[in-house]
């Protein structure tokens, strides 16, 4: 069964849903979407920007593990035709499949609107319904000076379980990467 909700977050109507075959059709929105993440100098984890072709190579690998080995679930935030934010939750392999390691990444325009702790919840609802097996824990990485996100992480219910120090390359300087779960 196919995700889809129409969301009000403050003055924007955002369309919530689950990627689809179309979205190979749009594989530039998803490249501009990143590659504005990068030129911003996000919080996340990729600083190298990336061209189409890696772009789609990206989207067809991911088309894959959600439709055919239900191993990720993802959920695309989706705003007059720009991409508002993505999430994804990603089962590990073997003695770890029973965690998801859940990323997520929110625009720039669309932050500190509730839009990032409402795809986390959805998120996390999707993934004990889809996921196989069902995951018993949710973790991920957060870097330790990205305080809206640890609060955010908290609201929900992740609890931190670990410090990983000088893991991010972050603006000149090496910075402390936080290791948060959520048991379900």
């Amino acid at each position: 069964m196919e995700y889809l909700i129409k969301k009000q977050f403050g003055d924007k109507e955002i369309t919530i849903r689950q990627f689809l075959k179309k979205d190979l059709l749009s594989v530039k929105r998803f490249q501009i979407y990143l590659n504005t993440l990068v030129e911003e100098d996000a919080k996340i984890l990729m600083r190298t920007k990336r061209t189409l072709k890696e772009e789609k190579e990206w989207l067809e690998g991911k088309l894959v593990d959600v439709k055919k080995h239900h191993k990720e679930v993802y959920l695309l935030a989706e705003y007059e035709g720009l991409i508002a934010g993505l999430c994804s939750i990603k089962l590990q392999q073997e003695r770890q499949d029973h965690i998801g390691e859940l990323g997520i990444s929110i625009g720039k325009d669309f932050r500190k609107i509730g839009l990032g702790f409402y795809l986390t919840k959805e998120l996390i609802k999707l993934a004990k319904k889809e996921l196989k097996p069902k995951p018993k824990i949710i973790k991920l990485f957060v870097f330790a000076n990205n305080e809206p996100a640890i609060r955010l992480y908290e609201k929900i219910g992740f609890r931190q379980v670990a410090i990983l120090p000088d893991q991010i390359q972050f603006q000149g300087k090496l910075i402390d990467e936080i290791c948060m779960q959520l048991y379900l």
